[in-house]
């Protein structure tokens, strides 16, 4: 049986927890319903870039985890999006893996985004992490990450069939993020996974178009720019064993020959 992942597109609101958390809590329900194995959230959903007020936001991730494993388990469904994390040495844009039958899984986000002032209130993360899904092994990314093809390529290369992306990405640049989902998919044949919110926040309005893409780059399911929803979509597996079979891009390298000569 193919498996169902969901994309839970939600219109965060900077600071106001109660109501972004119930918002999740409520779509990570829907996902249930519609027998998900799979949801992911966008980043810093609970929270928004309230970065100003990271310090005191991020103490109520532990809390927010506590609920999440409690929902994982109860329905069976793994749970994926970014969260402020504060270890005491820094404050990180950590995405959090909530596997039902595995336990807590995180990714601190390597590459800050300037113009959001990361840099200014988050620290960086300096490794990747890989998650076992029923889809296959997946690769963990925030947003920004996405314009940096090595990581992905690294995770291709470390066993990764699919990618999981949890994201804040603007409207006015929506044509990017539909390009380089694209091509992190074809270039690696692999599945990409990719939810983004919708609405204002500050001077930015965030662009939705929350994917689920084959490894052929084809469009499986797709949000709207504007709409707070739920994108439900079933992949079939096998797409991935005859995209690589078709093409073997990952014999066909050539690590030996891909620098300038000395």
């Amino acid at each position: 049986m193919n498996p169902v992942i969901s994309l839970a597109q939600m219109n965060i609101e900077p600071g106001n927890l109660e109501r972004n958390v119930a918002t999740a809590f409520a779509m990570i329900e829907d996902a249930a319903k519609r027998k998900s194995s799979v949801v992911l959230l966008p980043e810093l959903w609970s929270s928004g870039y309230d970065l100003e007020q990271a310090e005191k936001h991020a103490l109520e991730t532990p809390h927010i985890l506590q609920t999440l494993s409690q929902m994982a388990t109860q329905h069976g469904i793994a749970i994926g999006g970014s969260l402020l994390e504060n270890t005491g040495e820094g404050i990180y844009n950590t995405f959090y893996w909530v596997s039902p039958t595995e336990g807590i899984f995180s990714y601190r986000k390597i590459h800050l985004f300037r113009l959001m002032e990361e840099d200014r209130w988050l620290s960086p993360g300096d490794h990747l992490q890989m998650v076992s899904t029923e889809l296959g092994k997946a690769g963990l990314a925030i947003c920004y990450d996405l314009r940096f093809p090595e990581l992905f390529r690294r995770y291709a290369l470390d066993g990764a069939t699919l990618f999981l992306l949890s994201a804040e990405w603007p409207l006015k640049r929506v044509h990017h993020w539909q390009t380089l989902l694209r091509a992190r998919a074809i270039e690696n044949l692999c599945f990409m996974f990719a939810v983004n919110c919708v609405g204002p926040a500050y001077k930015d309005v965030f662009g939705g178009t929350s994917a689920v893409l084959s490894p052929w780059g084809e469009t499986l399911a797709e949000g709207s720019q504007t709409n707070e929803e739920l994108i439900t979509a079933q992949v079939d597996l096998s797409q991935l064993e005859r995209a690589r079979s078709f093409l073997p891009i990952y014999q066909d390298r050539r690590p030996d020959v891909y620098r300038l000569s000395d």
